[in-house]
């Protein structure tokens, strides 16, 4: 019986060093999971931070782009009409511009759109 007292006692032991162990090794993840997790925040925050200065690139980049096709169409109107003044110099070209229309056969300023 003392034998099955000190086998069990052994057994006790080696469970409770078993569970230390475990715990230890329990702690060392926690440890690990808030180091990862403080680095995905981070990362996260610096990619959001990337995000909006692409954006802003974009916008700026839309913008330029939209005024570059805006002058080239003025610019282009501008030479159609430089042309018609050359092939016919009778017509006053000064009449025509990119804020009219053509509606009914008539020559109108072009409403915005609403």
């Amino acid at each position: 019986m003392r034998t099955r007292a000190i086998d069990l006692e052994e057994e006790a032991k080696a469970t409770k060093a078993k569970m230390a162990r475990l715990e230890e090794r329990a702690t060392d993840r926690e440890v690990q999971l808030g180091r990862v997790e403080t680095e995905l925040i981070q990362q996260a925050e610096k990619f959001k931070v990337e995000l909006i200065q692409q954006a802003e690139e974009f916008k700026k980049a839309e913008a330029e782009l939209l005024e570059d096709a805006v002058n080239a169409f003025a610019s282009g109107f501008e030479g159609a009409l430089e042309q018609v003044a050359c092939a016919y110099p009778e017509i006053d070209v000064s009449y025509f511009a990119t804020s009219k229309r053509v509606v009914e056969g008539q020559i109108v300023p072009q409403t915005p759109p609403s």
